[in-house]
């Protein structure tokens, strides 16, 4: 069996018969859309979810992924992936100095998702040039974004209420009880809290925690305002809108400073871009919907839990991030090459977090060092720099993701969920930095449907291509 892109956009799996490293020409044979991993991981993410599956799933899809792209004898990838080839390097020999059943397990798991996100990014980066895969990429995203949104209600809703998960009916009773298993299978829709003198649900569905679900929320935001810019006038980008003034209630809910931090980051960046592009009345456009986003806030119940969160000391939370930031900062430098290989309890205090969680940052910086660090910042601030002129408004707003990723790097952590959508948006980002490919299908430019989202006519940024 061999695998292979067709101009298309669909994944051709025929017997072999048309020479080495070429399909095979038969009459009958299965055809996958390109696109069906990401269907599979964001789209049916809540059934993931439901079975207890949706942190392994990252890892296990990444291996179709990587046999396509071995199937097809050549890989096109942009210069910085060296980078990220050399941190998972880097995170792998950092992982030979640990010792423990537990801890090999919980760094195998860790190095996977990076593993896998490479793939991910590669994958999405070799999709074949057209403009309508772009969109199906772009909707992809919107759906798991609206999913996001969704849980958020739900987490409302249903507060500390959770279920069993599928999976959990047939693990071993010992393995079942493990905490760092039940983090990673039981579905939870809230994590309550009470720091502002009342129990509020603050929204993790369909995550673990409200941290992670700030987080990806933060990220897939720049990704609705570029569907909103590249979306004619009609029921898709009413949906878009609705859920865009929809997805203020659970935010404000969850009370994520971090979330809130990262995301006007991204707004003032894109505001400057647009402004120095002469952009004026996207920019005008962009600020009346701040304002009116504003004004809404406002004039609703929202405002009140928005005091409430400001005028809180939010002592215990800003001391606890202090002090594993600071113990982080330690070990790293009593092990700078290569780290500690994961996270670590503090012995004797068991209500602080273990060192090296509460942030990406942290959690590099400590198992794995100050070169890891070094090479997985360079890496997405490469991207950043690589992808500064992607075309249209869309473009910028994906470009703007990484950015807000890297915002919150210090105090919310990426995995194992926002490392891959990160992943995917500066895929897609990039693939707004070609020039329109020759080989495109016909009539894919005349489309009206993907004309919004075309890959413009500018030249790719640098890139290695491995046979």
């Amino acid at each position: 069996m061999v695998t292979a892109a067709d101009e298309s956009g669909q994944l051709a799996l025929a017997a072999s018969g048309g020479g080495p490293g070429r399909p095979g020409l038969t009459q009958s044979h299965l055809r996958l859309p390109v696109t069906w991993p990401l269907v599979t991981l964001f789209v049916a993410f809540p059934l993931w979810w439901v079975l207890g599956l949706s942190a392994l799933i990252w890892p296990v899809l990444a291996v179709p992924m990587l046999v396509a792209m071995i199937w097809r004898r050549w890989t096109r990838a942009p210069a910085p992936i060296v980078l990220w080839f050399l941190f998972s390097s880097w995170v792998l020999m950092s992982g030979l100095q640990l010792d423990s059943g537990t801890k090999i397990t919980t760094f195998c798991y860790r190095l996977a998702l990076y593993v896998g996100a490479g793939v991910l990014f590669l994958y999405v980066y070799n999709m074949p040039r057209s403009g309508r895969i772009d969109v199906k990429v772009l909707r992809i995203l919107i759906a798991f974004w609206m999913i996001v949104v969704i849980g958020g209600y739900a987490g409302i809703i249903g507060g500390a209420h959770t279920f069993p998960a599928v999976i959990e009916f047939v693990l071993p009773h010992s393995l079942r009880n493990q905490p760092f298993v039940q983090e990673l299978v039981q579905p939870v829709l809230a994590n309550v809290e009470n720091f502002l003198g009342f129990p509020d649900p603050r929204p993790s569905a369909p995550f673990p925690y409200t941290n992670n679900w700030g987080g990806t929320i933060a990220v897939l935001t720049p990704v609705a305002l570029a569907a909103l810019s590249a979306t004619r006038p009609g029921p898709r980008r009413k949906l878009i809108i609705a859920f865009l003034v929809a997805s203020l209630v659970p935010m404000v809910v969850s009370l994520n400073r971090g979330m809130f931090l990262s995301i006007g980051v991204g707004l003032l960046y894109v505001a400057i871009r647009l402004a120095l592009r002469g952009r004026v009345a996207t920019l005008v456009s962009l600020l009346g919907l701040i304002v009116l986003v504003a004004a809404a806030v406002a004039l609703t119940p929202l405002s009140h839990l928005i005091s409430a969160n400001l005028s809180s000391t939010h002592g215990h939370s800003n001391a606890t991030r202090v002090s594993v930031a600071q113990q982080a900062f330690d070990g790293a430098n009593q092990s700078p090459i290569f780290g500690y290989g994961e996270p670590q309890a503090v012995t004797g205090q068991g209500g602080t977090p273990p060192i090296g969680t509460q942030g990406q940052l942290w959690m590099v910086l400590y198992s794995n060092g100050y070169i890891a660090t070094a090479l997985f910042l360079a890496f997405f601030l490469a991207v950043l720099w690589q992808t500064r002129r992607a075309s249209g408004t869309a473009g910028l707003w994906l470009h703007a993701a990484p950015l807000v990723a890297l915002t919150q790097i210090s105090f919310y952590g990426w995995l194992p969920a926002e490392l891959q959508v990160v992943m995917v948006v500066a895929a897609l980002a990039y693939r707004r930095c070609w020039r329109a490919s020759d080989h495109d299908a016909p009539g894919i430019a005349r489309d009206r449907r993907s004309r919004a989202f075309q890959p413009p006519l500018a030249s790719p940024p640098a890139q290695a291509i491995y046979r």
